[in-house]
């Protein structure tokens, strides 16, 4: 046992502290405002159900007052109800029942509704925003950690918005509604309740930034043992090669017991704040006895606003105590809040631009509609190829990085097939990331066309986003979506089934789709694990030839295939590419030997640029070195 603690010790500061924000003291001022946007388009609705809940719950609530006179008139004593006969009293308290019942079951079931929209609007926000945050957040971020957030945080933020917020607002209605009632029956009594609420509030700001800063922690600390679990369900057939389950098992239980000793010290701490709080119930109730004994003795209140006082004094005892229990849940929700929020005011990659459809004024970058519409609608250029320039190009994934490539200058004329060749690490792949501007370039240009994409709002050039469309990319290791076979070739959904079969029998995978009994609507496993590494290259391949970009990059897109895939792949860039401008980077060096050029990399540097059967025979001489 000494030695599993010690293993939690160490772990603890490796993983806990990889960037994750450890925020103290009250919320950020920015999730009052983004609550506000969530929940303006409701504000209306929401106001109107809020009014039927107050009033609902003073029918219900009531109704005690009413009983209580009944009482007072029963026994001789004067009271508003001296003329009501039994029977009224009966039928008076039925209806003022029922429809304090319907107006508190339609403001449950309204708000609830409209507080679930709201707060699934947020989310849907922060998804969008988080989509278009700058490729080195993910690469920074750990991915359990991005997980946790859309799952566990926001899991707490709909636990209380989507519903039980309702039951919050009903015990605030309540609160309400028997100060009010308790001052008609007897105002005497009103002091007990403000005491005992002093008393709670106390004890609520005394255990408050305790409950705060425990549940930060166990927000922090569930997103290692995710993270390190999804590491490993990827690596999974890796990890079992090497006989590793044994180590990866042992970090996985370290980091989840860390998890679980979290999780138990805050249930102590809310288990310690509620029992303050029903102490204090506990007192509430002992002072209102002896105080309601003295004072019937005394005369100076009746058995019947005694009864009344006393009911409510009870319920108002456990209602506060309720109030503050549910405001410590509401805290936690505010804190999944919070942590949502940071993520959607986050800057955007530069360059981009929020959709017109976003609804949060935040102060980032929007699409104007008319903009939108028009780029929805425009291609860079209508020729079948596009020349590519890069000008004094130095390029670093972070600033305190070193630089991966440095100084490149070359040009792919319109219609040419340029291949790219170096030893691992001399920066082919950088180069891709470069021209696809998924990194800031901090030095030099890449133009297509002479056109440079817009990355500030001073520079003169095309919409980012229209660059990128300006060319179609295959990887090495080929990327489907869980969905559908089409939405997988035609994510857009601009094409018609003749145009999909077209460049499937080009790829060689008409018959296949044919002899599947859905087809087109075939369905797709997420990461395309259902089909074999050829398939899903060649599925690649159609959604390529889809595009109709006039710039085609292949990244080792042969490098994991069967021969005949490799086949179809090579027939590609010389057949149905042709009139395409080619940037073709490959480790078997047969692929490029009809290409036009070479341009040979070596630590981030331009060796040679020049015809391939030059460039060709020299590099294959270093390699044999």
């Amino acid at each position: 046992m000494a030695k599993s603690n010690q293993r939690t010790q160490v772990i603890k500061p490796k993983y806990l502290s990889d960037g994750e924000v450890r925020k103290e003291g009250g919320y950020n001022k920015t999730i009052y405002e983004t609550l506000l946007f969530a929940y303006k388009p409701f504000l209306v609705r929401i106001t109107a159900c809020i009014a039927l809940g107050i009033l609902g719950r003073g029918l219900l609530l009531a109704n005690t007052n009413v009983i209580g006179y009944w009482v007072d008139s029963l026994v001789g004593k004067h009271s508003p109800l001296d003329t009501f006969s039994s029977v009224q009293i009966i039928t008076l308290l039925f209806v003022m029942a029922l429809c304090g019942f319907f107006m508190t079951l339609v403001f449950r079931v309204g708000f609830s509704r409209l507080s679930a929209k709201a707060i699934s609007s947020f989310y849907d926000e922060v998804t969008l925003r988080t989509s278009r945050l700058p490729m080195g957040f993910f690469d920074s971020t750990p991915a359990g950690r991005i997980i946790t957030r859309f799952s566990s945080d926001y899991g707490n933020v709909f636990r209380l918005f989507g519903g039980p917020l309702a039951e919050f607002l009903s015990i605030i209605f309540d609160l309400i509604m028997m100060t009010i009632l308790i001052t008609v029956a007897n105002p005497v009594f009103l002091v007990l309740v403000a005491f005992i609420g002093v008393l709670n509030f106390f004890v609520y700001k005394l255990n408050q930034e305790r409950l705060r800063k425990a549940r930060r922690e166990l927000s922090a600390s569930r997103s290692p043992s995710i993270a390190h679990f999804a590491e490993t369900t990827q690596g999974a057939s890796t990890i079992r090669s090497f006989r590793r389950q044994e180590s990866f098992s042992e970090r996985f239980e370290s980091l989840d017991r860390y998890f679980l000793s979290q999780k138990l010290f805050t249930t102590k701490q809310l288990i310690s704040f509620s029992f303050q709080m029903n102490s204090m119930t506990a007192v509430l109730l002992l002072i209102t006895g002896v105080s309601s004994y003295f004072m019937i003795e005394k005369g100076w209140a009746s058995v019947g606003s005694v009864g009344v006082a006393f009911t409510f004094i009870s319920l108002s005892g456990n209602t506060v105590q309720m109030f503050f229990e549910w405001l410590t849940q509401f805290e936690e929700a505010m804190i999944g809040v919070e942590r949502l929020d940071q993520y959607m005011r986050m800057d955007i990659e530069k360059g981009n631009r929020l959709p017109s459809t976003a609804k949060f004024a935040t102060g980032h970058p929007v699409y104007a509609p008319e903009t939108e519409k028009y780029l929805a609608h425009r291609r860079l250029t209508d020729d079948r190829s596009a020349s590519v320039e890069v000008k004094n190009l130095s390029f670093r994934y972070r600033e305190d990085l070193p630089w991966v490539l440095k100084n490149l200058n070359f040009e792919v004329k319109a219609g040419e097939r340029l291949g790219i060749v170096g030893r691992t690490g001399s920066g082919k792949s950088s180069l891709i990331q470069a021209l696809f501007h998924l990194y800031p370039i901090d030095q030099g240009q890449i133009t297509i066309n002479h056109h440079a994409p817009k990355i500030k709002d001073t520079d003169q050039g095309m919409d980012l986003n229209l660059y990128r469309q300006s060319m179609a990319f295959i990887s090495q290791e080929p990327i489907l979506f869980q969905g559908t076979l089409r939405f997988n070739l035609d994510i857009e959904g601009n094409h018609k089934d003749d145009a999909l079969f077209e460049v499937l029998q080009k790829v060689g995978l008409l018959e296949w789709v044919q002899g599947q009994v859905q087809g087109l609507e075939m369905r797709i496993e997420e990461r395309g694990k259902s089909l074999s590494l050829g398939e899903r290259q060649l599925l690649c391949m159609a959604r390529c030839l889809l595009q109709q970009s006039p710039i085609v990059i292949m990244d080792e897109a042969t490098s994991s295939v069967d021969p005949q895939s490799e086949e179809i792949l090579v027939r590609a860039t010389e057949e149905f590419f042709a009139d395409r401008t080619q940037i073709i980077i490959a480790h078997r060096l047969s692929t490029l030997a009809k290409c036009d050029r070479i341009l040979w990399l070596q630590n981030g540097e331009i060796v040679e640029m020049g015809p391939t059967e030059e460039i060709l025979p020299r590099f294959k001489k270093t390699e044999l070195v």
